[in-house]
């Protein structure tokens, strides 16, 4: 199961997730964490965050967590079955144990994964029928819609508040960046350049601010934003360095990455901030070269993957009040994505990774 796992992370994460333009940024190492740092760093208190495993459908294989609600009461995800096949899946917490249910998909695919959750339990993701994916949307009372109009794309995210889905339409290396909605054609975002390509990847709360990656010629990609304005859709550079956003909170606030120039290699990702009020902010490491944020919560908490002294990378959570943490997890992982603080103070952080590989949760106090 390890090497279907490795397999996986490098053929389906790696190409669905991040994409494999020239212009995106380098990913730090996926391979075995520093066990010394395992509870949270150097600098970090010991048991601040406790990990869970999430288990698969029965008889299948591993899967990944990709999304949680607001609440941190739905976490979304794929798992593979006995078959072969990825299935979109979500867990929820029963009986304190979390449970995890499988989602439908249309007869003509062979797999189906989902990507994103709003805080009315409705799924966001992509079938796969043979090479030519379909954007789709699982709704929480049951059933599934083709979004679009025969499209060919693949969906990141979806909006909180709503069913507004953000993503990428036509083939790798050539897509642009689309919204989709329960019913009508898709909307296709501005680009930078004539002729250019683009992606969404991260959506906020009412669907008015869109982060994702836009090409400027000569197979750089560059951060940007998308603002709805009187009904109109604007773009904007948000950085000069190749780049990407990854993830929204409900405000619009931004997170993501870019790269520089490192010692170790012919470029780093450095961690980035994009505020919805105006400004950026660069975040730091956990002691390597390289972060690559996933997502932001409300509480402008990020989570993701960073570099250790070493150069290998695992999962942190970082806040403005306790900086960059590493989640704790044997072997190395992804954070995916981070819910709202709950009324306990905590909040679930949701990826994959460990041994063996798994979908994950952390509760973090």
């Amino acid at each position: 199961m390890k090497s279907r796992a490795l397999s996986l992370f490098l053929s389906v994460g790696v190409l669905m997730i991040f994409g494999c333009d020239a212009g995106q940024p380098v990913e730090p190492s996926l391979s075995q964490a520093d066990p010394s740092l395992a509870k949270g760093g150097p600098t970090a208190s010991i048991g601040f965050a406790t990990l869970a495993k999430l288990a698969p459908i029965k008889g299948g294989g591993h899967g990944e967590a990709y999304a949680v609600d607001q609440a941190g009461s739905v976490i979304a995800g794929y798992s593979w079955d006995r078959n072969g096949r990825m299935n979109p899946v979500t867990w929820r917490l029963q009986s304190g144990a979390w449970t995890i249910t499988a989602f439908p998909y249309a007869a003509t695919a062979t797999s189906a994964v989902a990507r994103g959750v709003n805080d009315a339990g409705d799924l966001a993701g992509n079938d796969f029928p043979a090479s030519s994916p379909h954007p789709v949307l699982w709704f929480s009372a049951g059933g599934f819609a083709l979004l679009g109009c025969s499209d060919i794309g693949e969906v990141q995210a979806i909006s909180i508040g709503g069913q507004t889905l953000a993503g990428g339409v036509g083939a790798i290396g050539s897509r642009t960046a689309a919204l989709w909605r329960p019913t009508g054609c898709r909307e296709d975002l501005p680009l930078l350049v004539t002729g250019g390509t683009s992606s969404a990847n991260a959506i906020n709360g009412n669907a008015s601010i869109v982060g994702g990656t836009a090409s400027i010629g000569s197979g750089i990609s560059v951060p940007v934003r998308w603002t709805l304005s009187n009904a109109v859709w604007q773009i904007e550079q948000l950085d000069n360095r190749p780049g990407s956003v990854y993830g929204s909170n409900p405000a619009g606030d931004l997170v993501g990455s870019v790269q520089v120039s490192c010692g170790s290699a012919p470029s780093c990702s450095r961690g980035m901030i994009w505020y919805a009020a105006g400004g950026s902010r660069e975040l730091g490491t956990l002691g390597g070269e390289s972060t690559t944020p996933r997502a932001i919560n409300a509480a402008g908490e990020v989570v993701g993957l960073s570099s250790l002294s070493d150069g290998k990378g695992t999962a942190f959570i970082w806040s403005e009040s306790a900086g960059m943490r590493q989640l704790p997890v044997s072997g190395s992982a992804w954070a995916f994505a981070v819910s709202g603080v709950r009324t306990d103070g905590t909040r679930l952080v949701v990826g994959a990774g460990g041994k063996p590989f798994s979908a994950l949760v952390w509760t973090v106090r």
